[in-house]
């Protein structure tokens, strides 16, 4: 009988252990998954912070081009153009929205590229094309020299 007693001390203290056990898991868990969901919440208000400050400065970029004239943006449409890097363009205004360009380029194919992004450029009415392509020299080489 004692022996029986025993074992069912043995066994309520088990079970006891258990509960307890299962309760501290629990908490554990809530504790973990309340920490997780404040981890989330930073993220997304983090988010929405630096959303809310593109979008400004997005706006305020799109201000100080609107405020640029229409010169200015064939200008630097021009200017930062790969394709154009050894061309001398000057950007003139005529009136109502018309462009006049004037320089030098390489050739045909990049003298239709100028023209074609003045033209492309918002607010442009017509561009106006005095742009002069550069011939390239033409070298004659005596028979029978090696040019190296």
């Amino acid at each position: 009988m004692r022996t029986r007693l025993a074992l069912l001390g043995v066994l309520s203290l088990s079970v006891i252990g258990l509960a307890t056990n299962a309760g501290l898991a629990q908490g554990v868990a809530a504790r973990a998954g309340q920490a997780i969901d404040g981890v989330g919440r930073g993220i997304k208000q983090e988010a929405q912070n630096v959303g809310s400050a593109l979008r400004r400065r997005f706006d305020a970029v799109r201000n100080e081009v609107n405020r640029m004239g229409v010169p200015s943006r064939v200008y630097s449409r021009l200017h930062w153009d790969k394709a154009l890097v050894s061309s001398r363009i000057e950007v003139h205004p005529v009136r109502g929205g018309s462009i006049l360009l004037r320089g030098t380029v390489p050739d045909a194919e990049t003298k239709l590229r100028a023209v074609t992004l003045a033209s492309e450029t918002v607010d442009v009415t017509s561009v106006i094309d005095e742009l002069t392509v550069l011939t390239t020299a033409t070298t004659v080489i005596a028979p029978g020299r090696v040019i190296r």
